[in-house]
C-alpha cells in the first residue's frame, strides 16, 4: 500500500494492540459464493493490528505443519517480521516470534538460502526509519535450526524496495536475490539490483547486476524464453513492465521484452506466473493500480512472446495482490486477485476469476470473499496437511516443480516453481489436493486472514 491513498488514515493502532479476531468481520459485500470449494468466510484471523504487507508460508520449525510469516510496516507505521506458528494444523492467532527491529517492511520471501534444510527469510524495507525521505533496503534472516535471529544476518541499504525475488540465476545450486526498487510518489527512479549468494546466505557487499533506473514494485525469476535458465521480470510504474533475459553472459543490460500499450496505463503492483493456457510456455499476470493514473485492471501476458491476451473487465480498482492457483481442482489455473478498494473508498473482497475450458479466465470474478479489506498479499498452502501426498522430482538443469510444499532438496535449490543446480537434482514435494488461502491486510481493523478449502 502506498502513500497518497493513506494520508487521511492517520489513526492506525500500532503493532501489538489486540482485538477479538473474526467476531467483528465486516458484513458481506456480496453474497457468499462457495462454488469453488473455498469457504468465502475467513476461519482464522490474527490478533495483532498493524500494517501487514508481506506474506509467505513455510514450515519454519520442520514439524510438518506450515507456519505463516508476515512483514509489517509498509509506508505507514513501523512493524516487525512475525511468525504465526502452526500447531497440528491450527494457526496460532498471536505471533510466536517477532524480530527485534521495527521497520517499514514491504514484501518478503521464505526459502532455504544456505542449504542446511531450514527455511530463512528475506524482506524488503520500503522506507528507512525516518520515513519517506529516507530509503530502506533489504534484509536476510538465516535460521538457526528453526529459530530466526532477532537481527538480520545480512542487509543492504540505500534504496527504496517494495519486493524481493529469490532465484538461482547462475544455476550453481543456491538462491540469488533480486530487489525491485523505487518509490513512485515522491522519489526518482532507482536501479533494480541482483545480489549473488555465496552458498551460505551471504550476498556480499555489492550487487552483481543492476538495471537502468526505473520504478519497480515487484519482481520474479521465470524462464521466459524456455532456454533453461531464469530470466528476471519487473512490474513497473509509469513505463512498461519488462523482462531481462538471461544467457551465457548473464542478464542483459536492457530488457528484451516490454509490455505493449500506453506507458501511463502501467502502474504495476504485483506479478505472478504460470502456464495458464497450457501451451508449455510461462505466462505472466500483472496487476496495475490506478492511483497514479494506471489502468486499474489485471492483465495476462501469454508466453513466450508475452502478448497481452486477457484483461479484467470488471470496474477498475486499486489493484494489488495477484496469485495463479488451481482453486477448484479442475487442472486449470485460476486467477486470485485483491485490491485496496476503488475510488469510492478503501476495502474490497478477494476475487477469483475462473479458467474457462474454451478460453482464458472469466471476464469478471466468479467468487468473492464475504469480508472486505485492504489486501496486500495472497498465499496458498494446505494449512492442516491432511490431504497431501509425496512425489519426487529428479533430473538435471532447470526443472519445473508442481505447486506444493518442498520438504527435501538434494543437489541444488528449490523455490517458486523451479528446482535448479549444476548436476543431479532431487526434490521431495507434498502435493495437496486442497490448498487454503492466506491474506495479509493493511486494514487497521482487520487482521491477516485464512480462507480454507471446504471440498477437495
Amino acid at each position: 500500500m502506498m502513500l497518497l491513498l493513506l494520508l487521511a488514515c492517520n489513526t492506525l493502532p500500532r503493532w501489538g494492540d489486540a482485538r477479538d479476531p473474526v467476531a467483528d468481520t465486516q458484513d458481506s459485500v456480496l453474497a457468499p459464493s462457495d462454488i469453488l470449494g473455498l469457504d468465502s468466510r475467513a476461519s482464522w484471523e490474527s490478533e495483532e493490528t498493524g500494517v501487514a504487507t508481506g506474506l509467505a508460508w513455510g514450515d519454519m520449525d520442520r514439524d510438518g505443519d506450515p507456519d505463516l510469516v508476515v512483514s509489517y510496516g509498509n509506508d505507514i507505521t513501523r512493524g516487525p517480521i512475525a511468525v504465526y506458528t502452526n500447531e497440528e494444523g491450527q494457526l496460532q492467532t498471536s505471533a510466536g516470534f517477532t524480530t527485534n527491529l521495527m521497520h517499514y517492511y514491504g514484501h518478503l520471501e521464505v526459502a532455504d538460502l544456505n542449504g542446511d534444510g531450514w527455511l530463512d527469510v528475506v524482506a524488503s524495507r520500503l522506507l528507512g526509519d525516518q520515513g519517506l525521505e529516507q530509503p530502506g533496503g533489504v534484509e536476510v534472516y538465516i535460521s538457526n535450526q528453526g529459530t530466526l535471529p532477532g537481527l538480520p544476518t545480512w542487509q543492504a541499504e540505500g534504496f527504496y524496495s517494495f519486493s524481493p525475488a529469490l532465484g538461482d540465476w547462475d544455476l550453481d545450486g543456491d538462491l540469488d536475490l533480486a530487489v525491485a526498487t523505487g518509490e513512485p510518489y515522491y522519489n526518482p527512479p532507482q536501479a533494480n539490483l541482483v545480489y549473488e549468494n555465496n552458498g551460505e546466505g551471504d550476498f556480499g557487499e555489492a550487487p552483481a547486476w543492476s538495471s537502468p533506473p526505473d520504478l519497480s514494485l515487484d519482481a520474479a525469476w521465470v524462464d521466459i524464453d524456455q532456454d533453461g535458465d531464469l530470466d528476471l521480470v519487473f512490474a513497473r510504474v509509469g513505463e512498461p513492465h519488462c523482462a531481462f533475459l538471461n544467457g551465457p553472459d548473464g542478464l542483459e543490460s536492457t530488457p528484451s521484452w516490454q509490455a505493449e500499450g500506453d506507458p501511463t496505463r502501467h502502474e504495476g503492483n504485483t506479478l505472478d506466473f504460470g502456464d495458464v493456457n497450457q501451451d508449455g510456455a510461462m505466462d505472466l499476470v500483472i496487476s496495475d493500480n490506478l492511483q497514479l493514473g494506471g489502468a486499474g485492471t489485471v492483465s495476462l501476458y501469454c508466453g513466450p512472446s508475452l502478448i497481452r491476451c486477457w484483461e479484467s473487465a470488471d470496474a477498475p480498482q486499486y489493484q494489488s495482490a495477484v496469485s495463479i492457483e488451481d482453486v477448484d481442482g479442475d487442472g486449470l489455473l485460476d486467477l486470485v486477485a485483491g485490491s485496496w478498494g476503488d475510488p469510492s473508498g478503501l476495502g474490497a473482497p478477494v476475487r477469483i476469476y475462473t479458467r474457462q475450458p474454451t478460453g482464458l479466465w472469466s471476464d469478471e470474478p466468479q467468487w468473492f470473499s464475504e469480508s472486505s479489506s485492504v489486501i496486500e498479499a495472497l498465499a496458498f498452502e494446505d494449512s492442516d496437511s491432511l490431504a497431501a501426498t509425496e512425489t519426487i522430482i529428479a533430473g538435471e538443469g532447470l526443472l519445473l516443480l508442481p505447486r506444493g510444499r518442498i520438504t527435501q532438496v538434494e543437489g541444488g535449490a528449490a523455490h517458486r516453481g523451479y528446482l535448479t543446480g549444476p548436476g543431479l537434482l532431487r526434490a521431495m514435494v507434498l502435493l495437496p489436493t486442497e490448498r487454503d488461502l492466506a491474506v495479509s491486510n493493511w486494514d487497521k481493523d482487520i487482521g491477516n486472514q485464512l480462507y480454507v478449502r471446504t471440498t477437495p
